[in-house]
């Protein structure tokens, strides 16, 4: 049987547009009306997503009666009142799951913020099913030390909101490198100064970059262009991995971590 990968809003809303990107070779622009169609349609299709998977819900259940329903039950602390039978037990069951399902997705979501460790966290239901979820978590930087502090945190906050039969990963995304190829031209001032201070610029911009937003290639010629005796600035181009990418906006997934490796200087003159 196929399984059925629930994508949040975000998700398909970047399905679309980069669809639409390799249709056509055209990159669509924040705000336009195809983007606003685009928006409007995904939030269509996460509630469809999430129809099915409580749909799925049943089936669950199908095979579960008498002292198997009775353990259900007592494992997620809601036990069968005094007679009453399996059908109405099971129908209680099934309601009360999907309502923790809720309850869980907004505590979780509210208790991730403000952390020691982590950067970002994108909690995700439904990845595996109806009672499970991942947490992909983006530490604030990628030594060991702070990694395993940022699972522990993350993990140890869901354990005190979310219900104990509730499953959860927790997920570390790849890194991708980010090196540019840019080509400047100053006017004054020691150049390797401005150097360093455009490169912990653009450093701290692409490494704040959170999942289902862009690394804008105009957002970095801003910084450099706005950048005291820069009197030239363009971002010539965009490596990730070593691979060469065309694009101007490179969206950054919730899989992977775009982090600022180095910058290719190419200097000219007045």
């Amino acid at each position: 049987m196929e399984v059925i990968k629930i994508k949040s809003a975000k998700d398909i809303q970047s399905d679309l547009n980069n669809n639409f990107n390799q249709l056509t070779n055209e990159t669509i622009a924040p705000g336009s009306v195809i983007d606003l169609y685009n928006t409007a349609t995904s939030k269509v299709y996460e509630d469809l997503y999430l129809e099915i998977e409580n749909n799925k819900t049943p089936h669950i259940w199908s095979n579960l009666e008498g002292e198997k329903l009775d353990d259900t039950g007592i494992w997620v602390n809601l036990p069968r009142k005094d007679g009453e039978n399996d059908n109405n037990y099971k129908y209680r069951l099934q309601n009360w799951m999907l309502s923790a399902e809720s309850s869980n997705t907004t505590a979780i979501q509210n208790a991730l913020t403000n952390l020691q460790y982590a950067s970002n966290v994108d909690y995700r239901p439904y990845t595996k099913g109806t009672g499970t979820g991942a947490c992909y978590i983006i530490p604030k930087n990628y030594d060991i030390n702070t990694i395993n502090n940022a699972l522990n945190e993350v993990h140890d906050i869901i354990k005190q909101v979310a219900s104990p039969s509730l499953y959860i990963e927790y997920i570390i995304p790849t890194v991708r490198a980010v090196k540019l190829q840019i080509y400047m031209v100053t006017n004054n001032g020691d150049i390797e100064v401005i150097k360093t201070n455009l490169s912990n610029a653009i450093a701290n911009y692409i490494n704040s970059i959170p999942p289902n937003e862009y690394l804008e290639v105009g957002e970095i010629n801003k910084i450099g262009i706005n950048t005291n005796n820069v009197s030239y600035f363009n971002v010539i181009s965009v490596l990730i991995d070593n691979l060469n990418i065309g694009d101007i906006r490179i969206l950054q997934t919730i899989d992977s971590k775009m982090l600022f490796d180095k910058i290719i200087w190419i200097e000219g003159d007045m």
